[in-house]
């Protein structure tokens, strides 16, 4: 009957130290109640990364040779643009740390900068060499800073 006594609180302290070994696990910049990914603010990174990227592919599109007669994917690609950026917006206003607010300003600037070019091209009816490369260089920039917006912990993706 002593032995029982005695098995019963190791498999008790064991138990507990499990227990507590999972829960201090779960505590972190990633996994948490205050974490990025159960604030949301990692799944919104990854969804405006997302978002930002097909609309990149749609502007690549629309600077074809080809894609520029298309004048019908302007004024949705400029919707897209304004949808992006307030998404950044709110994204930069949520983020828990210093670097990823900085990443998203950068996005963001990187955008408003790419629209602005997209803008002067059509206003121009059609873009020079200048204004081609220009528009390629901030496309560029924009793609490289998407992909800037994910996570340094390449587990997490």
């Amino acid at each position: 009957m002593f032995i029982w006594f005695w098995i019963l609180i190791g498999v008790v302290v064991v138990i507990g130290v499990i227990v507590l070994a999972l829960v201090r696990r779960r505590v972190g910049r990633y996994v948490g109640r205050g974490s990025v990914v159960v604030g949301g603010w990692l799944s919104g990174a990854i969804d405006v990364s997302e978002k930002g990227s097909a609309l990149h592919q749609e502007i690549s599109a629309a600077l074809q040779p080809d894609g520029l007669a298309a004048g019908d994917r302007w004024p949705d690609i400029q919707r897209r643009f304004g949808d992006l950026a307030r998404e950044l917006d709110e994204l930069q206003a949520t983020a828990a740390e210093s670097e990823d607010r900085e990443r998203v300003t950068d996005a963001l600037g990187i955008l408003q900068s790419l629209r602005s070019a997209i803008d002067g091209q059509i206003a121009a009816g059609g873009a020079d060499a200048g204004q081609a490369q220009t528009i390629q260089a901030r496309l560029d920039a924009f793609e490289l800073s998407l992909r800037r917006l994910r996570s340094r912990q390449p587990h997490l993706w």
